[in-house]
């Protein structure tokens, strides 16, 4: 009787380890296609998820926080190009470490940079008062354009924070018609479409992957 009942125990575990096996054959082979096409597949990952809007002839240019060491060229590149007459940069708060002082680090660091490459001060423009993120930086950015009847702003930034910026933008223009057009500025050191590369590139793109799934939850 036992003989006779484990004849179908014994065929279902060899039907399911058969599976098992066709199913981890198969796991390996998809790996390894994978792997041997990650260059392709990793490219366009970071195509599709970078947003690069046209350059237009716009009302101001501005220069967020957090990256002024190439940000601030670019947005300078785009006045001498007669693209904006105004550049714009937040009054970012000051760290614990500047007690004392009336005016951050970056936002002077950003100043001195615009006028090095050639930006009046009379163009220079700072927004907001003590802003600590990305949010702060464009709500400054609506209530300057609100108050002085401006339409287009251009944002040149890093590739990774293209998505989350352009999101954030037309959330916080919602009813309004200010357009935030999201611009690429190549990251300093290595190229950005080949982001997995260098160590750099994956750190940024992990990080803003992080913070664009915290701000779906915001």
């Amino acid at each position: 009787m036992n003989s006779r009942n484990s004849t179908p125990a014994r065929q279902r575990l060899s039907h399911w380890f058969k599976w098992f096996a066709l199913s981890a054959f198969v796991a390996v082979l998809l790996a390894g296609v994978a792997w041997k096409t990650r260059e392709r597949w990793l490219s366009a990952m970071i195509l599709v998820w970078v947003v690069n809007d046209p350059v237009e002839q716009a009302d101001a240019v501005v220069v967020l926080g957090g990256g002024s060491q190439y940000r601030s060229f670019a947005a300078a590149r785009l006045y001498a190009d007669k693209r904006v007459p105004k550049v714009l940069f937040p009054d970012i708060a000051l760290s614990p470490e500047e007690a004392g002082r009336t005016i951050s680090h970056e936002t002077e660091l950003i100043a001195r940079v615009l006028v090095h490459e050639g930006v009046p001060e009379t163009a220079q423009e700072t927004i907001g008062r003590g802003v600590t993120s990305t949010r702060d930086e464009i709500h400054a950015v609506r209530e300057w354009a609100q108050r002085n009847g401006a339409h287009t702003i251009l944002v040149p930034t890093d590739p990774y924070h293209t998505r989350r910026l352009s999101r954030l933008g037309r959330k916080v223009f919602k009813g309004t018609d200010i357009r935030l057009l999201v611009i690429v500025v190549d990251p300093p050191g290595y190229r950005w479409q080949e982001w997995w590369r260098h160590d750099r590139g994956v750190l940024a793109f992990q990080n803003e992957l992080i913070k664009s799934a915290l701000y779906v939850f915001r």
